[in-house]
């Protein structure tokens, strides 16, 4: 592994362990007072922040795992375990909405208004604050490191802000004496919960699928751009937005020296990966340009050739 990546990976274990403990502050909090006023929402705002703390706890694990270095039963390297750590969230998020659920049934068969008082405004306010603090760096972090996992993790807490705002709308009914917005303020956390869910699964399957990274006509245009490719096709790219596999065919003109053809073949594998920072691995198949060699079709967004 890169010294590039190693700073990378830990910067990113770094960030995690800074949310980690301020999510575990946020949880510890909304739960004490849920506890002592009964009001279901933060409870439930509460669980949800703890399965942010818990997300972290995953995370780490699978950042843990990612950094392994490439090794012969894992030749493309460990870095999908940070996508399965991602998955992992999705997890906790199914296990917070069961939880939530629950909860609010039995409110309903046991109805009461909870006893707000100024402190769990105070206590909102401030847990609000540091959730809007995570999102922030998270997301800063996530984008500057092009990291999967920073990404999925901000996510899944700003709909932790948009629970707290729910969970203050009950605040100030619950100090009319509306009883029933403590529970439709936690069925909305629900939603909000499920909907950051799908948010991280299309992300994370999009990686395990092998979903194209780069349009392969920009690809083909960059590499035409070299002196000597005559034609470029067979474009493929997988993997995650840091860690790209590209694999591609060029043709340059059959009378060119062997050494020569594949010192054109390095010069376009270094063209890209210097025009897409996030390419790890590039392939450059360099065959003659002869007529039985050329693309007969585009499909996908790309040229295509037979084998």
């Amino acid at each position: 592994m890169s010294e590039r990546t190693n700073a990378r990976m830990r910067r990113i274990i770094a960030v995690l362990w800074d949310i980690l403990a301020l999510n575990l502050v946020v949880a510890v909090a909304k739960l004490i007072y849920g506890a002592r006023s009964g009001a279901i929402a933060i409870t439930a705002d509460g669980i949800h922040s703890l399965l942010d703390a818990s997300s972290n706890v995953v995370a780490l694990i699978g950042i843990r795992a990612a950094r392994r270095p490439p090794d012969a039963d894992h030749p493309y390297g460990h870095r999908k375990y940070e996508t399965f750590a991602a998955l992992g969230i999705v997890a906790m998020l199914l296990l917070g909405c069961h939880e939530i659920v629950t909860a609010a049934l039995d409110r309903l068969r046991h109805p009461r208004v909870p006893e707000i008082t100024t402190m769990g405004f105070v206590i909102l306010g401030g847990t609000l604050a540091i959730n809007l603090l995570v999102v922030a760096v998270e997301r800063l972090e996530g984008r500057r490191l092009k990291s999967e996992l920073l990404l999925a993790d901000a996510t899944h807490t700003a709909s932790d802000v948009g629970a707290s705002l729910m969970v203050l709308a009950s605040f100030i009914a619950a100090r009319f004496r509306i009883g029933w917005a403590d529970v439709a303020a936690s069925a909305l956390i629900v939603l909000l919960i499920l909907r950051s869910g799908y948010v991280i699964l299309r992300g994370t399957l999009s990686t395990l699928s092998d979903e194209r990274r780069i349009q392969p006509a920009e690809v083909e245009a960059e590499a035409l751009a070299e002196h000597g490719v005559l034609e470029a096709h067979n474009v493929r790219s997988r993997g995650p937005l840091d860690d790209i596999h590209l694999d591609l065919h060029i043709l340059v003109d059959p009378a060119l020296p062997l050494a020569d053809a594949h010192r054109v073949g390095h010069r376009v594998e270094a063209r890209l990966r210097a025009r897409w920072a996030g390419v790890t691995d590039v392939v450059v198949h360099v065959e003659p340009a002869l007529d039985s060699e050329r693309a007969r079709s585009r499909e996908g967004g790309g040229l295509r050739a037979q084998g």
